[in-house]
């Protein structure tokens, strides 16, 4: 799988930035190649990383309960992951798996902050961007949740604990 800068720039995260600051972004990324099957992000574990698969596919698990993982999504190329501890040091919510062999490039908080020092607009192009994948996941999954909500087999109970968690995720808040 060979890589080269315009494939890497594709991603979102790129988004609007000059040539010069892609190149200085992309130079502080690390490329790394996962087998078919291989687990490159564990949930529960916490390491500030930024994931984009280059080429080949992942997914998305998640546990709950004790019960065998469910498959949340497939990732393409493109596509980010590992965004919500890179940007708030928690434990990873999920797993992401390789489908395929995957080739990916990944960015450490600490090069991060370097970025951050060293060019700050284009830091800012990063978390920028990021926000809006995760802007637009939110969106998606905001979706997804009324279509099930609304659907025949729910009950007025679930509706009303939905919107009731709604309310205190947007208003209960601690800053």
């Amino acid at each position: 799988m060979k890589t080269n800068n315009a494939r890497k720039a594709q991603c979102p995260v790129f988004q609007d930035m000059t040539l010069e600051e892609r190149e200085q972004v992309l130079a502080l990324f690390e490329n790394e190649h996962y087998p078919a099957g291989e687990t490159i992000l564990r949930e529960g574990l916490s390491i500030q990383i930024l994931w984009i698969i280059v080429a080949g596919r992942c997914e998305v698990l998640k546990s709950f309960n004790g019960a065998p993982e469910r498959s949340l999504a497939v990732l393409e190329q493109g596509a980010v992951f590992g965004e919500m501890s890179f940007f708030n040091p928690a434990p990873h919510s999920a797993s992401v798996r390789a489908l395929t062999d995957v080739e990916v490039i990944r960015l450490s908080r600490e090069r991060y902050d370097e970025l951050l020092s060293r060019n700050p607009a284009a830091a800012y192009k990063v978390a920028a961007n990021t926000a809006s994948v995760l802007a637009e996941r939110l969106r998606k999954m905001d979706d997804w949740t009324c279509q099930l909500l609304d659907g025949p087999d729910v009950n007025a109970k679930k509706r009303e604990e939905w919107h009731d968690f709604r309310a205190k995720l947007y208003t209960e808040w601690d800053f």
